[in-house]
Order: structure tokens, then C-alpha cells, then sequence
């Protein structure tokens, strides 16, 4: 099976949105994953010659840790495909990343300036600037994370990810009372979209896509993934810690 690694680099977040479940970290405080952590995981599992399928740099907001291009670059130089979870709302701090990234997944929930301030608390603007430099680096997977609230609204987001030339993610949000549609209301080919692969659409142009998908509290619990964060490992949004840094090894091992 698997195995995924997400790197809850900081509880904190500048990002006001309301379906948060910020990895399933606790919102009080401003918990820190130190860079020597990560490096000792990442040594461990070159050890064990153990290269996960994929290392997620996540949080809270991950570029608020201020040695956020080092933890890239380390984990860039294990071989893995390394992707990185952000409201790319703060260019300049992205900017020390990006070299080292294989797929940047931004969360945006508008293109409308004031829907998108009012929604996220971060300036659109910014996040037009962060998408220009991450096209800078050609190899790199670029995708937009939207929350399925209305159909009109997401068609009319689809098509401006469309203009922007990245490819975009439309999340169904069950469970939470910020939807009010759901994904067999949108109908795809309307939009120019023909079904390509399982949960994933290919407009007419040959190259936009769109990916969809239902997401709630307990969406990972299926998945061989660790999340490890300053709290320690868990396995699962909503699961108890099972294990610390120091001992993440053992527990990988015997869990695995």
C-alpha cells in the first residue's frame, strides 16, 4: 500500500475559513514542527530504505514556518514526489519553496476580491501573484482546491481556473452547512468536460482538468498515512496521537 507522509509544519494559520479542520491539529496555540525533526524522520526512513509515494508539506499554513525552503529542499532530496497544501496568500514566503515542490494544491475559495476576503481573510490579489511565480517552474503540478457551495459560483470559478491555466479540484463539503450543492448537481459536460478517469474531467481544450471529490472529518482514515505534526504521529484526522518523533520508527515498522 502506499505511503503518504503529511508534515503539519504549524498549527497557525492566517486563513479564516469556516470548514477548517486544520489536519486535525488543535486551533489554539501556534505549535511548531522543528527542522530537526523532520530531519531525523527523513533520515529514518532512509534508513530503513523506506521512500514514501508522496511527502506533504501542510499545517495550519505551511509557509509561515520560517525554514519552510529548507524542509522542501530535504525533502525534495529524498526522491519523493514532494506537494505542498497552502492559501498561497503570502507570495514572498512561497517564493523560498517552490523550487523544490513537484505540485503546489492552493486552497481559494473566490476570484472575487471582497467573496474572497470575506471567505478566507486573504487578499486575491496576493494569491494571483503566487500562482504568476509558481508558473515560473514549468515541471511543477499546479491545482486549485475549491469548497462546492453553488453550482453557478463553481462553474463560473472552473472557468477562471481555466483562463489562469491551472488545473482545479472541486470538494463537496458534506457534513458542513457551508454547502448547499452537491456534486451530482454540476453537470460536467455543460461545461465543456468529458468524464477522462475516475473522479477526474478533461475540458474540450485537451488540457484543463477538473478533479472532484466528497470530503469530511473522516476522509483519510482509509488511506496508509501518517500525519506528523509537533504533537507527534497520528494516522488519521481524527485519531489519538499514537506515537512521538523519537519513536516514529518503531511505530511505522510495527503498523506498517
Amino acid at each position: 500500500m502506499a505511503l503518504k507522509i503529511r508534515f503539519l509544519l504549524t498549527s497557525r494559520c492566517t486563513a479564516t475559513c469556516a470548514y477548517c479542520h486544520n489536519e486535525g491539529q488543535g486551533k489554539q496555540g501556534a505549535s511548531l514542527l522543528r527542522l530537526s525533526t523532520i530531519s531525523a524522520i527523513l533520515g529514518k526512513l532512509a534508513a530503513a530504505g523506506i521512500v514514501p509515494d508522496e511527502i506533504i508539506l501542510s499545517g495550519g499554513e505551511p509557509t509561515l514556518h520560517k525554514q519552510v525552503g529548507d524542509i522542501a529542499r530535504q525533502c525534495k532530496a529524498t526522491g519523493t514526489h514532494v506537494s505542498m497544501d497552502s492559501h498561497v496568500g503570502h507570495p514572498q514566503l512561497l517564493q523560498a519553496a517552490l523550487p523544490y515542490l513537484d505540485e503546489l494544491k492552493m486552497h481559494i475559495d473566490s476570484f472575487d476580491p471582497a467573496t474572497q476576503q470575506a471567505s478566507m481573510g486573504i487578499d486575491i490579489h496576493d494569491v494571483l501573484t503566487s500562482i504568476r511565480h509558481a508558473q515560473q517552474f514549468p515541471a511543477l503540478q499546479l491545482r486549485v482546491n475549491h469548497p462546492l457551495r453553488d453550482v453557478q459560483e463553481t462553474a463560473a470559478f472552473v472557468a477562471r481556473t481555466r483562463e489562469l491555466g491551472v488545473d482545479c479540484k472541486v470538494i463537496e463539503m458534506f457534513g458542513h452547512d457551508t454547502c448547499t450543492a452537491n456534486l451530482r448537481t454540476v453537470n460536467w459536460a455543460n461545461l465543456g468536460y468529458t468524464r477522462h478517469a475516475d473522479g477526474e474531467w478533461l475540458h474540450a481544450d485537451g488540457k484543463h482538468r477538473v478533479f472532484h471529490k466528497r470530503c469530511g472529518a473522516a476522509h483519510n482514515q482509509h488511506d496508509n498515512t501518517l500525519f506528523i505534526g509537533a504533537d507527534g504521529v497520528r494516522r488519521a484526522l481524527d485519531s489519538a496521537v499514537i506515537g512521538t518523533a523519537d519513536n516514529f520508527h518503531t511505530n511505522m515498522l510495527q503498523e506498517g
